[in-house]
């Protein structure tokens, strides 16, 4: 018998479903009703849950209230008085008991006065037909009722966000309301394995990059299990690679929602929006002056009342939200995608220059003549940089041959790779790379300066994780090649590749020892990450966590008597240290944010760790007892990932995507000198430094 797909992604929860409560926003809600609050209105954007949500808030109070659920539509003729009076029409109509009733009257038998008490359910109000005027006019129709109606309370649903209510109707503004907020990386997490459990496994790394690209919007979440599990249930598990590879499909499956947030969006905001995909690099950052620049560009007029209109209306909507005073974030990096593929600046704007309702001046591209000296310098400079690169690839050619004049068997690096940059000469660096998504990952190392690159591994699975032996001698890295994730050890030059852990569950995240005797690892074969410590070569390995919760990403303290690693046991992603020995556990950050990968300092004083307490992930140090931690990478435009410190503890390595794709960046402990080693199309990722 086949197994429909569990994803719920055509109509909202019920009871049945697998779903992730809301418990601050329905404490408040429940609570709140049950003390006397007449009114409470509840926002969320497109497709966030709203009538979920009101569904989870309809059983908490079945028991104490007679319940009225209203499925509003502005009325055709659009009047405030109009719309109140069709939406107290239908209230009537059900606690009359006409043949249209929805409510449920769970409290029928009781004989307390709270049986006689009315909760009415309202979904389907938009803040866009509650702007301004229609809003306050509404409103005080609401209230003037109320107030002859103690009896009575309400939980509205409104689509648009609480910000937006603040910016386009004060009438609403000043009522109690509740924002549903995006899912945390952990709620993400429990909305997407549970309904899969024992079906489908999940990748901690995908998780997270799903929920990066849907910012834990609960819908897109749904959606992106709901397409990974129809193309991959027969395999049994999802990488960051399908996650990739899912996207294409996910932005065709969202597409109606996508329109609709973009047709939500006043003609001005759609202008702004355009303009954004001239901002590359930047990551779904929206700024307000490189806006305007954006704006200049294109010869689009669009004065600083214009642009806070937009970005106003955007807010409202909730296709963007606040970063900082003149600065903004997608609320879903999938809509950047969306737009970029869809509504490309030239068309878009062509399309808006035809709106008589944008009052936005467009002036005609004047052609200038071109500056003859300066294209003679350009061309002259090219010409000079020509020269270099050639012989710089004869110097790398003559490295390549032998004694008798043949080419060596040294794979060649990604043809595309930059191999002038600038930094530091700190012995090698092991990281993991493809060559495009649909790649597999591969095993290179590199000189300390971002050149050399060689390519260790060669195999149709993916090799991940590198991991150096303090000798420099050898490197554990991860492979699934034998049908699931091992943690193999080959020599520094990429020969004899052992299989160390040979176990049938999911191995990951090596660290060897600074001793050289041990590696920890995290190993799913409890039936949930747990952090192990095994020899060297494969032999006893021993569990040292024991806890329901993931424990993984072991990094090692100089002396090689603790263990660093995240887990996520309280609640949400912190870091944590506990002996070798699987005593003296202590945590030692706590942020409502994730923190993540956290590496010892090879003199044991510092801990470095990615966070995402800034509103995106952040390399971040602190002292080995978890006090002051403070941001090095602060590259708001961009994520940063797996810090990996140098031997020497002068310089730290990570992976980033600030400059359009992955690439492995160099910084020093203090935030200064911050270079790129590998500025290349290519995907560099998981950087490991050895001397």
């Amino acid at each position: 018998m086949s197994i429909g797909n569990p994803y719920v992604v055509h109509r909202p929860l019920s009871e049945d479903d697998p779903h992730v409560r809301r418990y601050d926003a329905l404490v408040d809600v429940v609570q709140g009703a049950k003390r006397g609050r007449q009114i409470v209105f509840v926002y969320g954007a497109a497709k966030t849950g709203r009538t979920s949500f009101l569904r989870q808030v309809s059983r908490e109070l079945s028991r104490d209230f007679r319940l009225v659920w209203v499925d509003f539509l502005w009325p055709e003729a659009g009047t405030p008085q109009q719309a109140f009076a069709d939406m107290q029409s239908c209230i009537v109509e059900q606690l009359s008991g006409g043949p249209d009733r929805l409510a449920v009257e769970a409290a029928q038998e009781k004989e307390s006065a709270a049986g006689s008490e009315i909760i009415v359910l309202v979904d389907g109000l938009s803040l866009a037909d509650l702007r301004g005027e229609a809003g306050t006019e509404f409103v005080t129709h609401w209230q003037n009722w109320l107030a002859s109606a103690s009896q009575m309370r309400f939980v509205a649903a409104i689509e648009g966000t609480s910000e937006g209510a603040g910016l386009f109707s004060p009438a609403l503004a000043s009522l109690p309301a509740v924002q549903l907020k995006p899912f945390t990386l952990e709620e993400t997490e429990e909305l997407l394995v549970r309904p899969v459990r024992g079906r489908l496994n999940y990748d901690f790394a995908a998780v997270r990059r799903i929920w990066q690209l849907t910012t834990g919007q609960p819908y897109l979440v749904q959606l992106y299990g709901y397409v990974l599990f129809s193309g991959l249930a027969p395999s049994g598990r999802v990488t960051v690679h399908d996650v990739e590879q899912a996207l294409d499909a996910v932005l065709a499956a969202a597409h109606d929602l996508m329109d609709r947030m973009w047709r939500s969006c006043s003609a001005k905001a759609r202008l702004v929006l355009a303009l954004s995909n001239e901002l590359l690099g930047r990551h779904g950052v929206l700024d307000v002056l490189d806006l305007r620049n954006a704006a200049r560009r294109q010869s689009v007029e669009l004065d600083e009342p214009d642009m806070e209109e937009a970005l106003d209306d955007m807010l409202a909507v909730g296709v963007v939200r606040r970063l900082g005073r003149d600065s903004f974030a997608f609320a879903t990096d999938l809509f950047r995608n969306w737009l970029a593929a869809h509504k490309p600046v030239d068309r878009t704007l062509r399309e808006l220059q035809m709106d008589k309702g944008l009052a936005v001046s467009f002036r005609a591209k004047r052609w200038r003549p071109p500056n003859w000296g300066s294209i003679v310098w350009w061309v002259l400079g090219a010409v000079l940089l020509g020269g270099v690169f050639a012989l710089w690839n004869l110097r790398g050619s003559a490295e390549l041959l032998t004694a008798n004049g043949s080419p060596t068997a040294t794979p060649r690096p990604f043809a595309t790779r930059a191999t002038l940059v600038v930094g530091p000469q700190l012995g090698d660096v092991a990281y993991m790379a493809k060559e495009n998504p649909d790649a597999d990952w591969e095993i290179w190392v590199m000189r300390g300066d971002g050149s050399d690159p060689q390519q260790l591994t060669d195999d149709p699975a993916d090799d991940m994780s590198p991991a150096w032996s303090p000798d420099g001698s050898s490197i554990a890295f991860v492979t699934d090649r034998d049908g699931n994730r091992e943690i193999y050890v080959m020599k520094a030059d990429g020969t004899q590749q052992i299989n160390l852990t040979n176990h049938g569950a999911e191995d990951w995240t090596p660290a060897w020892s600074p001793d050289g005797g041990s590696i920890a690892f995290s190993s799913y074969r409890d039936g949930n990450w747990e952090v192990y410590v095994m020899g060297s070569d494969g032999s006893n390995p021993i569990r040292l966590t024991d806890n329901a919760a993931a424990d993984y990403g072991p990094s090692w303290s100089p002396d090689s008597q603790e263990l660093v690693f995240h887990s996520n046991r309280d609640g949400n992603w912190e870091i944590y240290v506990i002996g070798r020995d699987g005593q003296g556990l202590r945590r030692l950050t706590e942020d409502e944010a994730t923190d993540f990968a956290p590496a010892w300092s090879p003199d044991g004083t510092l801990i470095a760790f990615e966070s995402y307490r800034d509103g995106n992930m952040e390399i971040y140090l602190m002292y080995a007892d978890g006090s002051e931690p403070y941001d090095i990478s602060n590259d708001p435009y961009s994520n940063e990932h797996g810090p990996s410190w140098a031997r020497d503890g002068t310089r730290l390595l990570y992976f980033s995507n600030r400059d359009g794709g992955w690439d492995i960046l160099s910084i020093r402990p203090d935030g200064t000198e911050k270079s790129n080693l590998t500025l290349s199309p290519a995907l560099e990722q998981a950087p490991e430094w050895h001397e």
